[in-house]
């Protein structure tokens, strides 16, 4: 009697940790993104004008362009030369890297109504550089 109740003691404790093992697996569901529609943003965007955040002189004979897919990916054209990248959009915050040679480079910014702001550093030093784009 006192082997079977033993047993019994040993399988209900396994079971339990079961449960709160189980439990702990719900909080990766949680925080589980929300998967953003990219569609409305997809689409070309040609380059208006680069210029660093502390200098008020703008460059725009440069010639440069952003291909977005809806499915977070696209190119970036500029320098004569293509990059691949990723993108997402939250609200109007702006994320892109691209990719090229094994490097990557992280951009921020703002998508609003069709205008493209983005920063390959921090939009509060003057030396970092911003690119402006329109929605074709």
């Amino acid at each position: 009697m006192k082997k079977a109740i033993k047993v019994i003691s040993v399988f209900m404790m396994i079971l339990m940790m079961g449960i709160v093992l189980t439990g702990c697996n719900n909080d990766k569901d949680d925080k589980k993104e929300e998967k953003v529609d990219l569609s409305a943003a997809a689409g070309t965007y040609k380059g208006i004008y680069t210029k660093f955040v502390g200098d008020d002189t703008k460059v725009e004979d440069e010639e440069f362009s952003l291909e977005l897919k809806d499915d977070g990916t696209g190119v970036s054209n500029r320098d004569g030369a293509s990059y691949k990248l990723t993108w997402s959009l939250k609200g109007k915050e702006f994320k892109m890297t691209e990719t090229f040679a094994g490097m990557s480079i992280d951009y921020n910014g703002t998508l609003d109504n069709g205008k493209l702001e983005i920063y390959n550093g921090d939009k509060d030093n003057d030396f970092t550089y911003m690119y402006v784009y329109e929605k074709q």
